[in-house]
């Protein structure tokens, strides 16, 4: 994916939040009811605190399978498809446990990434200090990996062995296009965190929209190949 490749996704994902802004926002809210309900039950309703434990935990469930259901809308939006609030349910019973996983699996490999970086910051041997590089550039693709395994679940509807694979040997054979997506959705996170109110109304659609875009973009070239080989091979 070139530089023309990524102003054009990022072109194509605010002119469809444009067009589509009413059913972005429902499915935005929809997102944030579904995936903080836990978390906002546990903090303004008086429980013990062996259930609110609990109802943190549940959150990353609830966040993993509420964001595999927007990017299911979304990906019908990138498709040119006919969109209703109601697909927001669809995707939700047909991808929540997966992407339910795919948040506990997000989380676990981040968690593990920083702890051996803090590690090897502190350790008092020089050489490790120096080896501290690995794991950031490790975490740096752990992230990027994060920005295509929704695309892949919702638009091919594989197991989670697979999406992680695919998702990581895609960011393997595309570094500009993956670097793209780290940078645009590190600042669209940060302008919201700044801005507040989108993190209610836009944010992961708006991730979504890129994330599904550019994964379309990136994968023409694969479909290409496919359609060439194809052609070759009836030619024979």
């Amino acid at each position: 994916m070139n530089l023309r490749q990524c102003w054009q996704v990022i072109a194509q994902s605010f002119k469809a939040v444009y067009d589509r802004i009413g059913i972005v926002m429902l499915t935005n809210l929809l997102w944030f009811a579904v995936g903080f309900g836990p978390l906002l039950i546990v903090m303004y309703v008086p429980l013990p605190p062996a259930v609110t434990y609990l109802g943190i935990l549940l959150t990353v469930l609830t966040l993993g399978g509420a964001a595999a259901a927007v990017n299911y809308v979304m990906a019908r939006i990138v498709d040119k498809e006919e969109v209703e609030i109601r697909d927001f349910k669809a995707g939700l019973q047909k991808f929540f446990w997966r992407g339910a996983a795919l948040a506990v699996i997000a989380l676990l490999g981040a968690v593990v990434l920083f702890v051996d970086l803090a590690f090897s910051i502190t350790h008092s041997n020089r050489f490790v200090q120096m080896a501290s590089g690995i794991w950031i550039w490790a975490i740096i693709f752990w992230y990027a990996v994060q920005q295509f395994v929704f695309p892949f679940l919702v638009q091919q509807d594989i197991g989670i062995r697979k999406v992680l694979k695919r998702s990581a040997l895609l960011v393997l054979d595309n570094p500009l296009g993956s670097a793209f997506m780290v940078v645009i959705s590190l600042v669209v996170l940060a302008l919201c965190i700044v801005l507040a109110a989108p993190i209610l109304l836009f944010v992961t659609c708006l991730l979504a929209l890129l994330q599904n875009f550019a994964f379309k973009q990136l994968m023409l070239k694969y479909e290409e190949a496919d359609q060439e080989v194809e052609a070759e091979v009836n030619a024979s």
